[in-house]
């Protein structure tokens, strides 16, 4: 499935979307687009990354879906022992 995906700073992305078949390696996964996003975001091994989609209702009173895409880093900071995160958009 192709997608038009939104960032956390409203930045458009696109991306495939793809679900293996039963039986092959787990889950689904991100193909053409999603190099270009990793390399864009500087993501590494850690970072904690959400997909979601959600229903907006268009001009015309049509419901669209919305994907959104965020990534988070934990660092080295605690609170109660557990790790803080940042959003990584706002890490430069």
């Amino acid at each position: 499935m192709n997608l038009k995906v939104v960032d956390s700073r409203s930045q458009k992305w696109k991306l495939r979307y793809y679900t293996r078949p039963n039986g092959k390696k787990r889950g689904p996964v991100f193909t053409a687009g999603w190099r270009r996003f990793v390399k864009a975001k500087r993501l590494r091994v850690g970072d904690e990354f959400t997909f979601y989609g959600h229903q907006v209702r268009v001009a015309d009173g049509q419901l669209k879906m919305k994907y959104m895409i965020e990534v988070k880093r934990p660092s080295k900071l605690t609170f109660r022992g557990e790790p803080l995160t940042s959003d990584v958009e706002y890490l430069d």
